[in-house]
């Protein structure tokens, strides 16, 4: 397997493994709001199948990565600002999540997973760029 595959779903597994950590600990997720435990389940599920794909080769892969990622990570930045459950203040719900060990965890574990990918596109473009006036040097 080569290197970006395999760093790849190393953190799509630990993006699951927090994911599925988080749901079967955070009891108050559960009970105060369920539509945002369901959503993480989605998020799990797809990161499973993301894994199996980026095994498997399947170049839509990292495509899926990144719009999963951004989407959880989007959706995880606007729990913070505002996506409060019914009842909750703001202001608590915010310290809630930003006191979350795993949850800060899952959020960092997504900002990795867009800088792997967005990494793995720019590299060979900004190498490339960089060495041309040493191709040019040389001739």
């Amino acid at each position: 397997m080569r290197i970006v595959p395999l760093i790849l779903s190393t953190a799509l597994t630990a993006s699951a493994l927090v994911g599925t950590q988080i749901l079967s600990t955070d009891y108050w997720l559960w009970s105060a709001a369920p539509t945002h435990a369901y959503g993480l389940v989605a998020f799990v599920v797809l990161d499973a199948g993301l894994i199996l794909g980026v095994w498997r080769g399947a170049r839509l892969t990292v495509f899926g990565a990144l719009l999963t990622a951004t989407i959880q990570l989007v959706a995880m930045l606007g729990d913070i600002m505002s996506g409060q459950p019914t009842g909750t203040p703001a202001a608590a719900f915010r310290n809630y999540l930003l006191a979350d060990t795993a949850y800060l965890g899952l959020l960092t574990i997504q900002c990795t997973i867009l800088a792997i990918i967005i990494g793995t596109w720019a590299l060979p473009h900004v190498h490339d760029h960089w060495l041309a006036p040493l191709k040019r040097a040389r001739r």
